[in-house]
């Protein structure tokens, strides 16, 4: 329904009244100040539009600035950019920093307990398949743990008030704005670690897929390297032959079983903290005060 002119009713002529169409060609006039039917006309919606008053448009334009200086301030959760930020920001100082640690630790106790005695930086290329899986995977598993699955949902308290401080920039009720984030920013850190240090540790695990294809690296690169594997293709498959062939395997899988079985104490020592909750840990894997300035960049 829109305010038009009747110019040619009966009674108070110029005087506004509503339009509403009802037939293509035809526009049914009611009055808005005392709701008197006036009369339909015929008018086609083309000369209707052309006909509007520059006083109509001007209140119309009034009404739009009253509503959206009185209406509440929508309150955004943290989504999109947001959250893609803040994940890869944690995923970003966990890789170049604990992790680039722990893997060089692992890749140096390789290279001192496998038979073959591989540089470092060998020995650091048969964990390849548990990056690669890493870099395929880790942004989901960090994502889902900080957002869906704690911090999500309004800032209300229990008498659906919002409390002082949210959505930002300190936020004491548990959702999904920056303002939360950076109040339980101590919870969010042990989120961070937590996730980080159960993921390394599943791919680090004999189940995990990762886990298999670098144990099959470090057996064909110690038996391409060993006299027992010599002496198979000079004398052929004999039995004591094939038997210390597998017995080195079976050793070779140990050690790295052994090894690997480390990840996770290796990045709680790395990280300061024993990873049970206690916001006075994790001094080397917190990055608080950048980390706070940077998720209070999103509104």
């Amino acid at each position: 329904m829109t305010r038009w002119r009747d110019r040619d009713a009966g009674r108070n002529p110029g005087r506004f009244v509503d339009a509403l169409f009802v037939h293509p060609s035809k526009l049914v006039l009611i009055s808005l100040g005392d709701g008197e039917y006036y009369r339909s006309l015929s008018a086609s919606p083309l000369s209707f539009f052309f006909d509007y008053s520059t006083w109509s448009i001007m209140k119309l334009f009034g009404i739009i600035a009253t509503i959206l200086l009185t209406a509440p301030a929508t309150v955004f959760a943290c989504e999109g950019e947001c959250i893609v930020g803040i994940t890869n920001a944690f995923l970003d100082r966990y890789e170049s920093g604990p992790l680039d640690s722990v893997w060089k630790n692992i890749a140096n106790q390789l290279s001192g307990v496998l038979p073959n005695h591989p540089s470092p930086y060998t020995a650091m290329s048969y964990l390849q398949p548990i990056f690669d899986a890493y870099q395929a995977q880790a942004y989901d598993g960090m994502e889902t743990a900080i957002f869906p699955s704690y911090f999500h949902g309004k800032c209300l308290d229990a008498n659906g008030q919002e409390p002082a401080g949210c959505p930002n920039p300190d936020c004491p009720i548990v959702c999904g704005t920056p303002g939360s984030l950076v109040h339980f920013y101590p919870h969010l850190r042990y989120i961070a670690y937590n996730q980080t240090r159960h993921f390394i540790q599943k791919l680090s695990s004999p189940g995990s897929d990762a886990y298999q294809q670098v144990e099959q690296n470090v057996l064909n690169a110690v038996q391409a390297n060993t006299p027992t594997a010599r002496m198979l293709r000079v004398y052929g498959r004999s039995m004591p032959i094939i038997l210390e062939l597998q017995k080195r395997a079976e050793d070779v899988k140990d050690e790295l079983k052994m090894v690997m079985n480390r990840v996770d104490f290796l990045l709680e020592t790395k990280c300061g903290g024993t990873g049970n909750g206690e916001t006075n840990g994790l001094p080397d894997c917190s990055w608080e005060e950048a980390m706070k300035q940077y998720i209070l960049t999103f509104p």
